[in-house]
């Protein structure tokens, strides 16, 4: 696997290193790391849909680690794998999804913020499904799709601040996610359309 283009993904690669080293020689298993990442987004969305913004916030920085620790650990150790990278993917929208409507659920029952912010809300979701579907959909077709303002990186981080400081902030956060997203999105298609020749 290539070297991170993503200056965010390859500070969070060299944080975590020490990490992967020693889980390394604990001998513990990527495709185990994803599943423990998936799981433990779940229950970050579960503290979420209660309304507990902050320690939601904090359990979802926490899982989003492990998106980074799984895949680290199978280059180091020379194992990846096409099953393994489609499980990260997949279990990655699954992760997000779960977190995003957690928080839409908080939206809608707490009742705070505009009128426009469940809206802005689900926008956000549909909009980070389709950044990544863009890409999957570009690479199969022999594309090369790595670019846009907000890929997932820049999203976990936007979220997790929009989370810490409270639901007047957040509301603009998911605002922001969701314009971005999309301006995302169309980064993506004009990319894709540029190789359609080269």
């Amino acid at each position: 696997m290539t070297s991170p283009t993503n200056p965010l993904e390859r500070v969070v690669r060299t944080a975590v290193h020490p990490l992967v080293v020693l889980l390394d020689k604990m001998g513990v298993s990527p495709n185990g790391l994803t599943l423990l990442g998936l799981l433990l987004n779940l229950a970050a969305a579960g503290v979420l849909f209660t309304g507990e913004l902050f320690w939601g916030a904090i359990a979802f920085l926490v899982a989003s680690g492990f998106d980074m620790l799984d895949g680290a650990l199978a280059r180091r150790r020379n194992q990846t794998t096409t099953i393994g990278a489609f499980l990260d993917s997949t279990f990655d929208r699954l992760s997000e999804s779960a977190v995003l409507l957690a928080i839409l659920a908080d939206v809608i029952r707490s009742g705070y913020g505009p009128a426009w912010l469940p809206v802005a809300t689900a926008a956000a979701l549909a909009g980070s499904l389709t950044v990544s579907y863009v890409r999957a959909r570009a690479e199969a077709a022999g594309y090369e799709c790595k670019v846009g303002w907000l890929e997932r990186p820049e999203r976990v981080v936007l979220l997790v601040a929009g989370l810490l400081a409270g639901r007047q902030v957040l509301g603009f956060v998911l605002f922001a996610l969701a314009v971005l997203s999309w301006v995302t999105v169309f980064q993506r298609i004009v990319h894709v359309w540029r190789q359609r020749d080269a």
